[in-house]
């Protein structure tokens, strides 16, 4: 499964600093496709949207697309989202979900029919959206927070925390290294097959003084997946 975003206007004019991210996507060192992210910012507000699919010949032999927007505010520096919705095609199966918010706690509708393995949202308070957490993640930030990210997600089935530490800088910029850690939420089966997966992220000066993401590269069951910028 790849991923690349290419977007249309934003339907809300109301927020002003926009970004715009895209990334071509490695598996095991072959590309497959690409992934982009836009995000609209105005005061405490903050909007996101991201649409992924697979590329090349890569989708020629898996078709797989995946959009997703997120809205919501910012208080202290920390993002707490109010509404996300999401659409899936396999090609084979679409899916779709929303996910709002009142007061920390997510109330998930979604086509796919509930496992029993699903954590319930009521327990999981201040999660994260996955969209959210792809911005905290990929956003410009200054020097001084750099690897220091802590991140707890919840995609309304599957709890994951993410972390990052240990900033090493060289001569091309400054790597984190990061943990995806699955929580709960997964089969038995699942967890069985890996609980804790590496990664690094690696951040390059840009003009205004802020690091940019230029790379991320990951260990999955699948291979290493890398994302390098465009």
């Amino acid at each position: 499964m790849a991923v690349l975003l290419a977007l249309c206007s934003w339907a809300s004019g109301t927020l002003a600093d926009n970004t715009s991210d895209e990334f071509d996507v490695y598996i095991q060192g072959l590309q497959a496709g690409r992934l982009s992210l836009v995000t609209q910012t105005k005061g405490s507000g903050y909007a996101a949207r991201i649409l992924l699919r697979t590329t090349g010949l890569a989708a020629k032999l898996l078709r797989y697309r995946f959009e997703a927007t997120v809205q919501g505010r910012s208080h202290n520096g920390h993002h707490r989202p109010v509404h996300y919705s999401e659409k899936s095609d396999t090609g084979k199966r679409q899916t779709d979900k929303t996910i709002t918010y009142v007061n920390g706690l997510a109330k998930v509708t979604q086509s796919k029919k509930r496992k029993p393995h699903w954590l319930k949202p009521k327990s999981q308070r201040n999660r994260l959206d996955p969209l959210t957490a792809t911005y905290e993640l990929l956003r410009d930030r200054p020097k001084d927070t750099l690897c220091q990210q802590s991140l707890k997600l919840f995609d309304g089935a599957r709890a994951v925390d993410i972390i990052l530490a240990d900033p090493k800088s060289d001569r091309k910029g400054i790597t984190c290294r990061g943990r995806y850690k699955r929580v709960g939420g997964f089969s038995e089966a699942e967890m069985s097959k890996g609980v804790s997966f590496p990664f690094k992220l690696t951040y390059v000066p840009v003009p205004n003084g802020d690091y940019q993401v230029q790379s991320l590269k990951i260990e999955t069951l699948r291979g290493r997946a890398s994302f390098l910028r465009r």
